[in-house]
């Protein structure tokens, strides 16, 4: 059963995300003492027990350290790589409230081909220069209308177990992933302004260098390993939503 929409779920758990969003967009460094328990309380709305609950969880999760007497710090070792350098702000949400998304979603003409990992890809997936890569690359509907370039690039290990039947039972290799052993648990991207590359744009019959958004992120599996270095470049035309509620006091 898929949990409720963020704004359904208790503070304490909404209070954690968005710290962790600060934590992951470098405005709270790695080492850095957090503000104390009363300053979140004032400054986030909400009553110390329900800080204290958010903190809590985001020790468990290992973003967060406690030192006796002094408070709250960011772990020297995130589970999962802030942006760098820094960015923006990051906004939190959960991967199971895009699962009823995801069945409005599609890929077409998806193609298959393994290449060696350039500097840039082997940082993201944490394996060396020149190693066999799969790269994914399809176009991306909604609804059947099509909106953008799906581009993963899965290490060779974990495309191993992504058969031809589960990518031919797969709407998206995000799903093939799951279906293949290697459920996307946490995921971080950034989304910024690209313009259309002459073959992109021949795709969606538009002149080159239409201006587009790029969205390019690294998906984690629950032992926080990255298996899918992904881009998806997004044309004109689509809309995302964005929906924010400010956090009340409990």
């Amino acid at each position: 059963m898929a949990r409720p929409p963020g704004p359904d779920r208790p503070l304490y758990v909404r209070i954690a995300m968005s710290l962790k969003g600060r934590i992951l967009a470098g405005h709270y460094r790695t080492g850095e003492r957090l503000p104390s328990e009363d300053e979140l309380a004032t400054s986030l709305s909400a009553s110390r027990s329900t800080i204290r609950q958010a903190l809590a969880d985001l020790r468990r999760a290992g973003y967060l350290t406690s030192r006796r007497g002094s408070g709250s710090y960011v772990a020297e070792e995130l589970p999962i790589e802030p942006l760098s350098p820094k960015s923006g702000p990051v906004y939190t949400g959960f991967l199971d409230d895009l699962d009823a998304e995801a069945n409005h979603v599609q890929e077409l003409d998806r193609t298959q081909e393994i290449i060696a990992a350039d500097p840039d890809t082997a940082a993201r997936l944490h394996i060396p220069v020149g190693a066999e890569v799969t790269r994914y690359r399809a176009v991306r509907l909604r609804h059947g209308i099509p909106y953008g370039i799906a581009t993963d690039i899965v290490p060779v290990h974990v495309a191993e177990q992504i058969t031809s039947d589960v990518l031919r039972e797969s709407a998206t290799v995000v799903d093939a992933l799951a279906l293949a052993g290697s459920r996307v648990a946490e995921s971080l991207q950034r989304v910024e302004p690209t313009s259309l590359t002459a073959e992109t744009a021949d795709r969606f019959d538009l002149p080159p260098g239409t201006p587009a958004l790029a969205l390019t992120g690294i998906a984690y599996d629950a032992d926080r390993a990255p298996v899918d270095a992904y881009s998806l470049t997004i044309i004109p035309g689509y809309g995302i939503g964005l929906h924010l509620t400010r956090a009340t006091g409990t």
